[in-house]
């Protein structure tokens, strides 16, 4: 069940990972487009912007999720990370749950974790059936850092094979940042 799931996630391409682990996962009014590897949907970042939603680092609740699959439908042949962050570290940091998709027609709210997480419909979000308009918009559901997020705060980096966990594992040891690199193709779309 995804209510009793103990990680958040944040997809990124594999490019930005060493950014990441110099400056931390940083809300995207902060990222600099020098060397940035965007793979986000242009128009969907310019909602974010107009609603400030681009002051927050997004995470999602499960793997796979429409964002995923969208980003790596786009981009194929692109090597891409998952930053798994414990839900424990979330909510102890004050982070905030939007329980649907935020850009949904009916509006949005961010509320804090424990209420965003109690409003987040989780029945509906175990169903997974994106053709479903409104289930697609409850697995949408975003837990967001208010702040640029710790490299030290990574609990996990998940990854599709063994060659993308070399570049993972060198990256780590040469930031000196700890945390488990699992190989899960589960995780990824084509998979």
């Amino acid at each position: 069940m995804i209510r009793d799931g103990r990680l958040i996630y944040h997809l990124s391409a594999l490019e930005n990972l060493e950014s990441i682990l110099q400056h931390g996962l940083q809300p995207r009014c902060e990222l600099s487009n020098d060397g940035f590897e965007d793979v986000a949907d242009g128009e969907i970042l310019d909602s974010r912007a107009n609603h400030s939603l681009d002051l927050y680092v997004p995470f999602h609740f499960f793997a796979k999720n429409p964002f995923d699959y969208g980003v790596q439908r786009s981009y194929p042949n692109k090597d891409f990370v998952l930053i798994a962050i414990r839900r424990s570290t979330a909510r102890a940091n004050g982070w905030q749950i939007v329980p649907t998709h935020p850009l949904a027609e009916q509006g949005y709210q961010i509320l804090d974790y424990d209420a965003g997480f109690l409003a987040i419909d989780w029945e509906l979000m175990e169903e997974r059936d994106y053709d479903d308009r409104a289930c697609k918009v409850a697995c949408m559901a975003e837990c967001l850092s208010p702040t640029s997020v710790n490299p030290n705060l990574i609990f996990c980096i998940y990854v599709k094979n063994a060659r993308v966990k070399a570049v993972v594992d060198r990256l780590l040891n040469s930031h000196n940042v700890e945390c488990h690199v699992d190989i899960n193709p589960a995780m990824f779309v084509g998979e």
